[in-house]
C-alpha cells in the first residue's frame, strides 16, 4: 500500500511537472490587438554575441564614441549622458539575470492610448527559470529604494514595484512561460489579462497583423510589424505634407513588416502593404508591372562589384515628374529649358518625341572597380537599357554622333559594332555605346562593353556563374520587379582606398592652408610696418600743419600769405592721402583677416573630417569586409510590396 502511494504520487508529480512545463503560450495570444509597432526576436542573448564577437561589432566597439563626439563639437552633457547609457547597457547586458531572461524570445509591443502611448515587454522564461521562480527570487534584491506590491485580478496576481528616488515605477506578470511587464501602472497588464482570458480581442486577430505575418517567413526569428494607420494624426499630417509634393500620402502603404531568417544566407524580407486606392493613377499602373524573369545578367562579368536591374521603369512617368518638380522652381526650370532647347537644336532631335517611345522599361549597369591612378578616382561603370526597336535606336544614335564635339570611332569586336570617343583625361578613358540583343550599353569605357560581349558569349565569364548569384538563386528564371547584388567586402575595401585618395586631398589641403597662414602672416606684417610707418608721417604732417597755421615756422615769411595758404592746403592733401593710405592698409589686412579666417576654418573642418573617417567610418568599413555579397530583390504581389534582403 506505502509503495502504491509513492508512485501515485511520483505520477502526481509528474504530471503535475508536465503540466506546469506545458508548451509554450503565443505571445499573439496574449498581447492586445491593434499595436501600433510590435517587435519579437528568439534567442536575443545567442543574436546579441553574435553580433558583439563578429568583427563588424569588434570593429565597432573599437570607436571612442566619447572622444568622436568631443571632436564633433557635442556638448559635455551629451557626451555625459552618452558614456552614462552606454556603460549602463553594457553592465545591463553583463547581468547574468538579464542574460537568462533573454535567452529565449522577447517582444516589445507599443499601444495608443488617446494621445499617449503604453509599452508592453514580453519575455519567454525558461523550464529552469520558471521551475526556480526567479522572480519570487529578485524581489527581495530590488533594495531599499525599491517598493514592492501586489495587485490580484480576476485570479491573477499582478507585482507593482516603484523606485522612490528614480521616480519610476513597473509592474510585470506571470502567465504561463511568459513574463509580461509594463513600465508605468499596472492597467496596461488587466487589458492583458483580459485577453489570455477571452473577454478582449488578441493580437492573433489582428487582420492588419496576420496580413504582415501570412507574408513574412513561416520560422522567422524575428518579426517587426507596424501599423502607420494608428500614429496620431499630426504625425502622419507632418508625413503627408512631405510626401505629397513626390505624389503620394502614407494611406497608400498603411501597414509595415520585417522578418528575418539566419543561415549560410541570412534572409531579411521587407513587407509594405499597399491601398491602391490611395495611390495616384500613375503611381497605380507602376505598381501593376508584371515581374520579369532577369536576362541581363548574362552580360555582366564575372568580376562586376555591384549591380543594378529594375524592369519596371516608366521614362514617361519620370519625365513628367521632373518637369512637375522644376515647375515649382522657376529660374532653375529656365535654366535647363533654355539647355534642352540648344541640346535639341544642335542634334536636330525632340527628346520627348524621339527618344524616350524608343527605350523600354529594363534599366540597370554595373560596377567593376574605382580607377585610383588618375589626379581624381575615376569609376569603372556601364549602364544598359532595353530598346523597343533597335533599327530606330541605332538610327537616332548615328544622326547623334554626326553632330558630335568629338570624333566617334567605331571597333567591332566578336561581331559586335562599339562606338567610342577618347579623351584626353588618362588611359582607358574612350567611353562608348554597343548594342547586345535589345539593349543599348553605354559605358565609361570601350573596354567594359568588351567584356560584356566576352560574357554574352561565355557564361564561365559572366556573374551567372559567380557563387553569390548561385546561392541567392538570382538566376533560375525567377521572376522580380528589379535586383540589386553588391559583393561587399570589395566595395568595402574600395570604398577604404577612396578614403586614402580623399585623406591625402584633404592633408593637401590643409598644408596648403598653412602654407597661407604663414604667407598672410608676412604679409599683415608688412601692412602692420606700412600703417606705422604711414602713422609717423601723419603725426608729423599734423605737427607742420599746426605749426604753419600758428605762424612759427621760421622760413615762411608772414608777409606772404599766399604761400603760406598754399602750405597749408598742400599739407591739408598731404593728410587726407596719408588717412586714406592707412585706410586702405586697415581695409587690405581686414580683407586678409576674413580670408585666413576662411582658411582656418576650412582646415579645421579637413582635420575633422579627416578625423571621422579615420575612426568612424573607416572601422564600419573594414568592418563590412566579413561580409562576402548582398542582394536586394523586389516583388509586387496582391496588395503587397515584398522587399528581400539577402546576406552572405
Amino acid at each position: 500500500m506505502k509503495n502504491k502511494m509513492i508512485w501515485v504520487s511520483l505520477i502526481l508529480v509528474a504530471g503535475l511537472l508536465v503540466w506546469y512545463l506545458r508548451a509554450g503560450l503565443q505571445v499573439e495570444r496574449v498581447l492586445p490587438a491593434h499595436p501600433v509597432v510590435f517587435v519579437r526576436l528568439n534567442h536575443v542573448e545567442k543574436h546579441m554575441d553574435q553580433f558583439i564577437h563578429s568583427d563588424f561589432g569588434k570593429n565597432i566597439s573599437s570607436i571612442d564614441f566619447a572622444e568622436v563626439l568631443a571632436r564633433n563639437n557635442f556638448s559635455p552633457r551629451d557626451i555625459r549622458d552618452f558614456d552614462r547609457w552606454q556603460k549602463g547597457l553594457a553592465q545591463c547586458w553583463a547581468n547574468p539575470w538579464v542574460r537568462r531572461f533573454l535567452g529565449k524570445e522577447a517582444s516589445v509591443g507599443l499601444y495608443r492610448q488617446n494621445d499617449s502611448y503604453q509599452v508592453l515587454i514580453t519575455l519567454r522564461l525558461s523550464p529552469s527559470t520558471r521551475l526556480l521562480e526567479i522572480l519570487g527570487q529578485l524581489s527581495g534584491r530590488w533594495g531599499d529604494d525599491a517598493v514592492l506590491t501586489k495587485h490580484h485580478y480576476h485570479g491573477r496576481v499582478i507585482n507593482q514595484i516603484a523606485f522612490k528616488k528614480e521616480g519610476l515605477k513597473l509592474a510585470y506578470v506571470r502567465l504561463r512561460d511568459l513574463l509580461i511587464i509594463a513600465p508605468g501602472p499596472a492597467r496596461p497588464l488587466e487589458d492583458v489579462i483580459d485577453v489570455y482570458q477571452r473577454r478582449h480581442e488578441a493580437l492573433q486577430l489582428d487582420a492588419s497583423y496576420n496580413f504582415v505575418r501570412s507574408n513574412a517567413y513561416a520560422k522567422a526569428e524575428a518579426m517587426v510589424f507596424v501599423n502607420f494607420e494608428l500614429f496620431s494624426g499630426l504625425w502622419r499630417g507632418e508625413m503627408d505634407s512631405r510626401l505629397t509634393t513626390i505624389g503620394y500620402q502614407s494611406s497608400a502603404f498603411p501597414v509595415y513588416g520585417l522578418s528575418y531568417m539566419p543561415g549560410e544566407v541570412s534572409k531579411y524580407k521587407m513587407i509594405i502593404g499597399l491601398n491602391e486606392k490611395n495611390m495616384p493613377s500613375d503611381m497605380r499602373k507602376a505598381f501593376a508591372c508584371p515581374a520579369l524573369s532577369n536576362d541581363t545578367l548574362t552580360f555582366v562579368p564575372a568580376d562586376a562589384i555591384a549591380y543594378h536591374w529594375g524592369g519596371c521603369y516608366d521614362f514617361d512617368r519620370s519625365w513628367n515628374m521632373a518637369k512637375q518638380r522644376l515647375q515649382a522652381n522657376p529660374e532653375f526650370d529656365a535654366t535647363l529649358l533654355r539647355l534642352k532647347q540648344r541640346l535639341e537644336e544642335h542634334f536636330n532631335v525632340n527628346i520627348r518625341q524621339d527618344i524616350l517611345p524608343l527605350l523600354g522599361n529594363e534599366v540597370g549597369g554595373y560596377l567593376t572597380d574605382v580607377d585610383m591612378q588618375g589626379s581624381y578616382p575615376f569609376p569603372r561603370f556601364l549602364v544598359f537599357v532595353k530598346i523597343k526597336d533597335r533599327s530606330k535606336a541605332e538610327h537616332l544614335l548615328d544622326q547623334l554622333t554626326q553632330n558630335s564635339i568629338r570624333t566617334v570611332r567605331t571597333e567591332e569586336y566578336e561581331h559586335v559594332k562599339i562606338h567610342y570617343v577618347t579623351l584626353s583625361l588618362g588611359g582607358n578613358m574612350d567611353p562608348g555605346y554597343g548594342f547586345l540583343g535589345d539593349y543599348l550599353l553605354l559605358a565609361t569605357s570601350r573596354q567594359l562593353i568588351k567584356r560584356s560581349i566576352e560574357a554574352y558569349n561565355d557564361s564561365l565569364r559572366s556573374m551567372v556563374s559567380d557563387n553569390s548569384v548561385l546561392q541567392f538563386s538570382l538566376a533560375n528564371g525567377e521572376k522580380f520587379h528589379s535586383v540589386t547584388l553588391m559583393k561587399t567586402a570589395e566595395v568595402s575595401r574600395r570604398a577604404q582606398d577612396f578614403l586614402g585618395w580623399l585623406d591625402k586631398y584633404l592633408s593637401g589641403q590643409v598644408s596648403m592652408a598653412a602654407a597661407y597662414r604663414e604667407d598672410g602672416d608676412n604679409k599683415k606684417h608688412q601692412l602692420d610696418e606700412a600703417i606705422a610707418d604711414k602713422s609717423a608721417e601723419l603725426v608729423l604732417a599734423q605737427k607742420k600743419l599746426t605749426q604753419l597755421k600758428s605762424g612759427s615756422l621760421a622760413d615762411i615769411s608772414m608777409e606772404s600769405p599766399d604761400i603760406l595758404n598754399g602750405a597749408i592746403a598742400n599739407l591739408n592733401r598731404e593728410e587726407s592721402s596719408i588717412r586714406e593710405d592707412i585706410a586702405s592698409y586697415k581695409e587690405q589686412k581686414q580683407d586678409l583677416n576674413r580670408l585666413l579666417d576662411n582658411y582656418a576654418l576650412g582646415a579645421q573642418s579637413d582635420k575633422l573630417t579627416m578625423y571621422n573617417m579615420d575612426n568612424i567610418i573607416s572601422p564600419l568599413l573594414k568592418g563590412l569586409e566579413s561580409i562576402d555579397a548582398e542582394a536586394v530583390t523586389v516583388r509586387v504581389g496582391d496588395k503587397v510590396l515584398e522587399t528581400e534582403f539577402l546576406v552572405k
